[in-house]
């Protein structure tokens, strides 16, 4: 059998056909180069030159979802899908019979009016502008919004009244090109004690008698007592002494040593020890102590921010700000991590909560509890009025920190450990407490004794807000809040002040 056959005319038709049909299914320029696919019906069925039938074929769309398609149990074992032999189909001589393309071929493309929601592919991404990206993305959140603001309102979450609302997140902290230490101190003189005394140091003399006015007021009520006349003068001149000598920037050691203030028989312990039986006031008593205490351990520095370094932080744009830190060289920081009063006395006063760490009442610098775990809180500090707090005084409702699906904070943890043990807490209470409260100090924080947790109850399940009852220990005196024995004194306002006109002259 002869037959006329062009082989030329053949392959060019047999490419032309190929290259129609896979531009109908969205296979085109550099995604996949179609090859060439010679029809069957166009051969003879036992002729042909042996290149044509060599050439390589290449799987159309329908065979390979086919191949896709079928289940494993019809391809042959340990042939891989792309190793598999491709199936020949004879092609359609005309357009009419030619089989509709697939349509999940076909990649759909984005659609810029109807906007973006969600995560978009970087190839999205780079076939719409950046313009019409963002304008597209400014309107999905704008129907975002809509769509919220015609919701019900019970879909959203209630205010809580009982503690504040989360913060905003921090943004990004500026860079402080220039940072200076900033000296607070009037009169700075390192302090001195008796092991390194040398009694030839020369000193002033109105320093010596100013230090020894306080023995010469405690004869004065010995005096007093014994002829049966009225002290109440002699108190008040003795509270105002006590509170100018925590402040005395000219102590020394031989001055301290000389001055006799120390001694059992004429000086400071005459008055917390009582021993004539004058009946000093008890405001007088604890500060008589609590500065006796501090100079026998040897802090003759009176500054009210000794052992914390002040830094002062300069930004680019020309922003300042102050930040504080404990010196590492300072021997006198007390542990905060100790049950009790940790040799507190009931009124003391610091200007910072840093300077509340460094003498062991507090061991937090923004927190309001303080505590390990298994061993409880220590310390808490009555502070911003977000909370459900209630401050009678002897007697506080005092709330733990909001926790998320209904499990408890570190802190409420702490507290209720606290409740288990039977420990008692040191409170502390903030000038940051509202205005209205009466036992608000009015500068700084206030030492106000020990309190036992009597009880507490859950007013949040959500978020485990736990209530704690606390009561104040019998055996203590009043809270320092008001009256002559008031905390912070006058002095102690005068001292602070002066750092901060310091501060803001520097």
């Amino acid at each position: 059998m002869t037959t006329d056959y062009d082989f030329e005319k053949a392959v060019k038709e047999a490419r032309k056909r190929a290259q129609e049909e896979w531009a109908r299914t969205g296979f085109l320029g550099s995604q996949i180069r179609p090859a060439p696919h010679v029809p069957v019906t166009a051969l003879p069925p036992d002729e042909g030159p042996e290149q044509l039938r060599s050439l390589p074929v290449r799987d159309s769309p329908q065979t390979v979802s086919a191949q896709r398609r079928s289940p494993p149990s019809e391809q042959p074992r340990g042939t891989h899908l792309h190793d598999a032999q491709p199936e020949i189909k004879a092609q359609p001589d005309s357009d009419d019979e030619r089989p509709e393309p697939v349509a999940q071929m076909a990649r759909p493309q984005p659609d810029v009016s109807k906007g973006y929601s969600g995560l978009v592919s970087a190839r999205k991404r780079s076939s719409v502008s950046g313009a019409s990206y963002a304008g597209a993305k400014m309107a999905s959140r704008a129907r975002h919004l809509d769509d919220s603001d015609s919701a019900d309102d019970t879909s959203r979450p209630a205010k809580r009244p009982f503690a504040p609302a989360k913060k905003p997140g921090r943004l990004v902290r500026p860079v402080y090109e220039e940072i200076l230490q900033v000296e607070t101190r009037v009169n700075y003189k390192p302090s001195e004690w008796y092991q390194t005394i040398d009694m030839r140091q020369k000193f002033a003399r109105s320093d010596l008698v100013a230090v020894q006015t306080i023995n010469g007021l405690i004869r004065d009520c010995q005096k007093e007592t014994e002829r049966g006349g009225d002290r109440e003068a002699t108190f008040q001149k003795m509270r105002l002494q006590l509170h100018k000598m925590e402040f005395y920037d000219f102590l020394s050691g031989v001055i301290v040593k000389k001055s006799k203030v120390l001694d059992d028989d004429v000086g400071l312990p005459q008055i917390f020890d009582d021993a004539g039986d004058v009946g000093y006031p008890w405001d007088v008593k604890d500060d008589a102590q609590m500065l006796y205490e501090r100079w026998m351990r040897g802090i003759l520095d009176p500054h009210l921010l000794r052992g914390i370094e002040t830094m002062r932080k300069q930004s680019a744009t020309g922003k300042t700000k102050m930040s504080r830190t404990m010196q590492k060289d300072y021997d006198e920081r007390a542990s905060c991590n100790v049950v009790g009063a940790n040799n507190l006395h009931n009124g003391q006063w610091w200007p910072l909560q840093i300077c509340a760490i460094r003498d062991g009442a507090h061991g937090e610098i923004e927190a309001g509890i303080h505590g390990q775990a298994g061993r409880g809180a220590f310390s808490i500090v009555l502070s911003s009025g977000d909370y459900a707090d209630v401050d009678d005084g002897d007697d506080i409702l005092y709330c733990g920190t909001s926790g998320a699906e209904g499990a408890p904070t570190a802190g409420t943890k702490l507290l209720l450990e606290t409740h288990q043990l039977k420990h008692p807490l040191r409170v502390l209470r903030s000038a940051a407490l509202p205005r209205k409260n009466a036992y608000r100090p009015e500068k700084g924080l206030r030492y106000d004794g020990l309190y036992d947790i009597v009880g507490f109850e859950v007013i949040h399940l959500a978020t485990a807000m736990h209530r704690f009852s606390l009561r104040r220990r019998p055996d203590q005196h009043p809270i320092r809040y008001r009256g002559v024995e008031r905390r912070p004194t006058d002095q102690e306002l005068l001292e602070i002040s002066k750092i901060r006109q310091l501060l803001s002259n520097s």
